[in-house]
Protein backbone atom coordinates (compact mmCIF):
# COMPACT_ATOMS: atom_id res chain seq x y z
CA UNK A 1 0.00 0.00 0.00
CA UNK A 2 1.46 3.36 -1.04
CA UNK A 3 1.70 5.96 1.71
CA UNK A 4 3.67 8.51 -0.31
CA UNK A 5 3.92 8.90 -4.08
CA UNK A 6 5.87 11.62 -5.89
CA UNK A 7 5.96 11.91 -9.68
CA UNK A 8 8.02 14.31 -11.76
CA UNK A 9 9.31 16.42 -8.86
CA UNK A 10 11.31 19.47 -9.98
CA UNK A 11 13.08 22.15 -7.97
CA UNK A 12 15.06 25.17 -9.08
CA UNK A 13 16.64 28.14 -7.35
CA UNK A 14 16.92 31.63 -8.76
CA UNK A 15 14.83 33.47 -11.32
CA UNK A 16 14.42 33.18 -15.08
CA UNK A 17 17.74 32.88 -16.97
CA UNK A 18 19.71 32.67 -13.68
CA UNK A 19 17.69 29.69 -12.39
CA UNK A 20 19.59 26.54 -11.50
CA UNK A 21 17.59 23.31 -11.71
CA UNK A 22 18.69 21.07 -8.85
CA UNK A 23 16.04 18.34 -9.15
CA UNK A 24 14.45 17.18 -12.38
CA UNK A 25 11.94 14.39 -12.90
CA UNK A 26 12.24 12.70 -9.49
CA UNK A 27 9.81 9.81 -8.94
CA UNK A 28 9.42 8.12 -5.55
CA UNK A 29 7.01 5.63 -4.03
CA UNK A 30 7.15 4.68 -0.37
CA UNK A 31 5.02 1.75 0.68
CA UNK A 32 3.66 1.04 4.15
CA UNK A 33 6.35 -0.56 6.31
CA UNK A 34 9.29 0.69 4.22
CA UNK A 35 12.09 2.85 5.57
CA UNK A 36 14.09 5.36 3.55
CA UNK A 37 17.16 7.47 4.23
CA UNK A 38 18.47 10.57 2.50
CA UNK A 39 22.25 10.65 2.64
CA UNK A 40 24.88 13.11 1.52
CA UNK A 41 27.72 15.26 2.76
CA UNK A 42 27.18 18.12 5.18
CA UNK A 43 25.80 21.16 3.40
CA UNK A 44 24.40 19.25 0.43
CA UNK A 45 20.76 20.24 1.10
CA UNK A 46 19.33 17.06 2.60
CA UNK A 47 16.92 18.91 4.88
CA UNK A 48 15.94 21.40 2.19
Amino acid sequence: MEILKIEGLRKSYGKEQNAVEVLKGIDLIINKGEFIAIVGPSGSGKST
